[in-house]
């Protein structure tokens, strides 16, 4: 069966260093930032984040931001404004530069075969690179993306998928209904792989949904980190094996693992 062989000890190790603003995309509130990066790009794998220097001196602790995909030497970040660092991160401009270390995290374990990705909210940010790396690998993928409402349905926008279903909760766009709505009116095989990364309820609708059908799966936690690097305890997840730290152990998790979603 073939699978995206994970990089040897050497590429692994996070790096850092400040990268310049090559390009930024806007649609609605998101913005689609793209980072000259080379080492962080060849390195990054689906599932893994990086920490990124907030510009001004009012800003002390850098965001972790999931890695949304790589072309060549660029390195694709998808950002949502939620608080003021955020809100000044989508509104950098071309030739700015960043602070970025990474990548940093555990990544999606990707296999051939059957896969089915569902992303909810701007969990669905780390899922391009997803989706690019199931293709690498000749899975059969389908990809369900679940949204609040129409506004925030433009997260889509950046995303280059063929078979990618949307839904969102108020009908405006899509069906109606959230993500796990849609994947239970689809043909599942038995083998399917499920990936998915988005809010906890949504988590907890997809484990229950993949445990009812027997489905094994992988998810990525969203969490506040404050350093990325597991030193500070302070994004700490229940797991069967005991808690575990979503920024060293983690982002990504086998779904039967999370006893918070049991």
């Amino acid at each position: 069966m073939a699978h995206v062989e994970p990089p040897d000890a050497h590429d692994m190790r996070a790096v850092g260093g400040a990268y310049r603003v090559a390009d930024v995309r806007r649609f609605g509130r998101y913005a689609l930032v793209s980072l000259l990066a080379a080492e962080v790009a060849e390195r990054a794998r689906a599932g893994q984040f990086v920490m990124v220097g907030v510009p001004g001196p009012e800003f002390h602790l850098r965001r972790p931001l999931s890695v949304h995909s790589v072309s060549g030497d660029t390195l694709k970040l998808l950002v949502e404004p939620r608080g003021t660092g955020s809100r000044a991160l989508c509104a950098v401009g071309v030739a700015d530069v960043l602070e970025v270390a990474g990548p940093l995290g555990t990544p999606f374990p990707v296999v051939a075969g059957r896969a089915m990705v569902l992303g909810g909210g701007i969990g669905v940010a780390p899922l391009q690179l997803l989706v690019d790396e199931l293709a690498s690998v000749g899975a059969t993928t389908t990809v369900v993306f679940g949204f609040r409402d129409a506004g925030q349905a433009r997260l889509v926008t950046p995303f280059e998928i063929d078979q990618l279903w949307v839904a969102t909760e108020d009908g405006s766009l899509g069906r109606s209904g959230t993500v796990v709505d849609l994947a239970r009116e689809m043909a599942v095989e038995d083998d399917t792989v499920v990936y998915a990364c988005g809010p906890t309820p949504m988590l907890a609708a997809v484990q229950g949904w993949a445990r009812a059908r027997g489905l094994r799966g992988h998810v990525s936690l969203e969490a506040h980190m404050a350093c990325g690097s597991g030193s500070c305890q302070g994004c700490v997840v229940a797991t069967r094996k005991g808690y575990r730290r979503v920024c060293a152990d983690g982002p990504v998790f086998d779904l039967e693992e999370l006893e918070a979603f049991a």
